[in-house]
């Protein structure tokens, strides 16, 4: 059962939070079912790895049910079912208590209903006291805001008080800013989409709703989230330096949003600065590394506590090309351990090789992939490209033949590998091996030429920059 979906749910708990699935799993109130706590300390002895002969079905049905009994199915389905359902409710408690304001909404609103008004004034104290010591002020805020003003509204009511309060016009006020910068984040994302993949998105009512914000009434003037979603808007709109300056300034200041709501918004400047780039302003690179070192500082890029394998590439590719090697080799050593251990190894090793290689220290490029047996296919295939570009830069004839043939055979027998990874990796081998063999035959003739066409066709190319340059090389 190591493809069910309870094992892939429980290879992504750490440690702690498996131990605390198990503990629920022994709590009367959740779960009473004792096939069930007998499945989870069954697969939970087999973590973190989750393989092996324990967790074939038939060693399952035994753990759950007994040696005695006959081995059914339906029946231990039906056990894997209900322990999923419980992994479920795991998840769901520890975001009810990571989000302490929900957890005391609902409290309060469970007061209300049950008209438990000697214990009322507490919970809504204590909730707006939560309230004030929220460090953002953004879509969740200003929800939990409508929805406190609300409580104290209808506890007024409830309490019979017929004079003035602050708490309807309080509620009203909030939704205003809740809803104005929802509807302005929403028209960022589809601008954004629309751009990326001409998806036709279409924001309803949006210019009433940009004239609303410029005019500036009370409830919506002076609020950073409100002002950094209207300017990035403007910039996604017009793709004018002008715009993407002032949200880079916002940016800078850290706005007091969520991390994913600051991780939209730089997703936006990046996305700005590589279409900068694909049009030739390359000094674009520079932006984008200063970016991700604003969001590495505030842990930005961060997710389920780990960086990701694809932030970390493409920071050090950013400090490859603007050549900060130093700060490159700095990030590569001191974010290792940020990286989720599953691809921890791969993606460490790959790239220090990278750098190594584009340093032009090929002897340490070589050294570092030295042994390594990468379990990945995407970086399995990157490094031998590197290898073999190595071994091109120092002449090693019979390594760069030997290695270019044995790519050769992987990527035919390989089928984790897409049929463009396939076809860009086998035309790079391709080129590769003919412009080493004009190397060795003096680096004269037309076969550069063709070389080039071939470049400049349809075909898709690996490393296209690098044969480019090598003819160049070749040319003189």
């Amino acid at each position: 059962m190591t493809e069910s979906k309870l094992i892939d749910a429980l290879k992504q708990l750490p440690t702690r939070e498996r131990t605390r699935y198990r503990e629920l799993a022994f709590s009367p109130f959740f779960n009473k079912n004792q096939k069930v706590r007998r499945l989870a300390v069954h697969l939970l002895k087999t973590a973190p790895s989750f393989e092996g002969p324990a967790l074939e079905k038939d060693a399952v049905f035994k753990a759950v049910f007994g040696k005695g009994k006959t081995y059914d199915e339906y029946r231990l389905n039906n056990v894997i079912s209900d322990a999923l359902q419980l992994l479920y409710e795991f998840l769901a408690q520890l975001r009810m208590e990571s989000e302490g304001l929900t957890r005391r909404t609902m409290l309060a609103e469970e007061l209300l209903g049950r008209r438990l008004e000697r214990h009322l004034p507490h919970a809504l104290q204590r909730n707006r006291q939560l309230l004030e010591l929220e460090q953002s002020r953004s879509m969740a805020f200003f929800l939990h805001e409508h929805r406190l003003a609300g409580q104290l509204d209808r506890f007024a009511l409830l309490r019979e008080t017929r004079s003035y309060t602050q708490h309807l016009q309080e509620m009203n006020d909030a939704l205003d800013r809740y809803y104005w910068c929802n509807k302005l984040r929403l028209a960022c994302d589809m601008a954004s989409r629309n751009q990326a993949i001409n998806a036709g998105y279409q924001c309803h009512f949006l210019d009433a709703i940009l004239e609303g914000y410029r005019q500036g009434p009370a409830p919506l003037s002076g609020e950073p989230a409100l002002e950094a979603y209207f300017t990035a808007l403007q910039m996604l709109e017009t793709e004018t330096e002008e715009h993407y300056r002032a949200l880079r300034n916002i940016l800078h200041q850290q706005p007091p949003l969520t991390r994913e709501e600051l991780s939209d918004l730089y997703d936006y400047a990046q996305n700005f600065c590589v279409k900068k780039i694909n049009s030739g302003q390359t000094d674009y690179y520079a932006e984008i590394l200063e970016l991700y070192k604003e969001m590495l500082k505030h842990q930005i890029l961060l997710r389920q506590g780990y960086l990701t394998q694809w932030s970390y590439i493409n920071i050090v590719t950013a400090g490859i090309r603007l050549r900060e090697f130093a700060w490159t080799e700095w990030f590569i050593r001191t974010y290792r351990e940020q990286l989720d251990p599953a691809v921890r190894d791969n993606v460490y090793t790959y790239n220090l090789a990278a750098l190594y290689f584009e340093q032009g220290q090929y002897h340490l490029a070589l050294q570092s992939l030295q042994d390594v047996e990468f379990s990945d296919v995407f970086y399995h295939m990157a490094a031998k490209l590197i290898q073999l570009k190595s071994y091109y830069e120092l002449n090693e004839t019979e390594a760069f033949f030997s290695l270019a043939e044995a790519s050769r055979k992987y990527i035919h027998r390989n089928r984790q590998l897409s049929d463009y990874q396939k076809q860009s990796n086998a035309n790079f081998l391709r080129l590769a091996g003919k412009l080493y063999q004009i190397r060795l035959n003096g680096g004269r003739g037309a076969g550069l030429n063709l070389l080039n066409q071939e470049l400049d066709g349809p075909k898709p190319f690996a490393n296209k920059g690098w044969l480019r340059g090598k003819i160049g090389e070749l040319r003189g």
